[in-house]
């Protein structure tokens, strides 16, 4: 039976799809395309490592990196408001939050359609008995959540924020079913989108003593997951196994 990716190794390749330069990630992983990287603010990239029985392969997806794309990562993170996020943001902020709001809608949704492409591309070259999931953090758990539900693919998201308010993602998360499971960091801001939506799947805790812009960092969450941190026994484990 094959060696179950461990939630510290998707958090590896999570992190390292930040980082064009480096190609290798915890557990074997290697990246087997170039890195994506588009003006609609998206990133992300192919993984792949020998397990018995074929390959495993993830598809990892990087979050909001603000000085990229010229800030449209910073903009797609309103399109996870939805119809209610247009709503509030004319509210509060009048006719220019409802346009951040509908550019938010549009970037979001061309960065779903890169990272179903990367989906795609992987499906192509797999082997018999391979098998495919997807990884983000931030910004690219989200889209982890949508693209999961659109593909059928599972997931394993970081720090995500939530997706029901996106239309059409509910229903093709009930249609495709597929799993899905996020490490929800204690303490992390974007938790309060839980607000004006659901998380999609199954939420596992971090009880982290960390706080603000620290409780959100993929880079500090890897370090608690490893053998010197405090949850080394969540980061060893399969995701799915929750």
């Amino acid at each position: 039976m094959p060696v179950p990716i461990t939630f510290r190794e998707f958090c590896g390749i999570a992190k390292i799809t930040y980082a064009p330069a480096v190609t290798a990630a915890a557990g074997g992983f290697a990246r087997y395309t170039p890195m994506d990287r588009r003006l609609s603010g998206f990133q992300g990239a192919i993984y792949r490592r020998p397990a018995e029985g074929g390959l495993e392969w993830v598809v990892g997806i990087a979050g909001t990196q603000p000085t990229d794309g010229m800030g449209a990562d910073v903009v797609a993170d309103a399109g996870f408001g939805g119809s209610t996020g247009g709503v509030i943001a004319g509210i509060l902020l009048g006719p220019l939050g409802s346009v951040l709001s509908t550019a938010g809608a549009v970037l979001l949704e061309r960065q779903c359609h890169a990272a179903g492409e990367l989906i795609t591309a992987a499906r192509g070259a797999m082997g018999r008995g391979d098998r495919l999931y997807v990884t983000g953090h931030s910004l690219g758990g989200g889209i982890c959540q949508i693209v999961a539900s659109r593909f059928g693919v599972p997931a394993v998201c970081f720090n995500p924020p939530s997706v029901t308010a996106v239309a059409g993602v509910e229903s093709a998360y009930l249609r495709t079913k597929p799993a899905i499971v996020s490490l929800q960091v204690r303490n992390d801001p974007i938790n309060e989108t839980g607000r004006i939506g659901r998380w999609l799947g199954k939420i596992v805790p971090l009880p982290t003593a960390r706080a603000g812009g620290d409780a959100h960092s993929i880079d500090l969450t890897y370090g608690e997951l490893g053998p010197a941190g405090p949850f080394t026994a969540i980061g060893a484990r399969d995701p799915f196994s929750f």
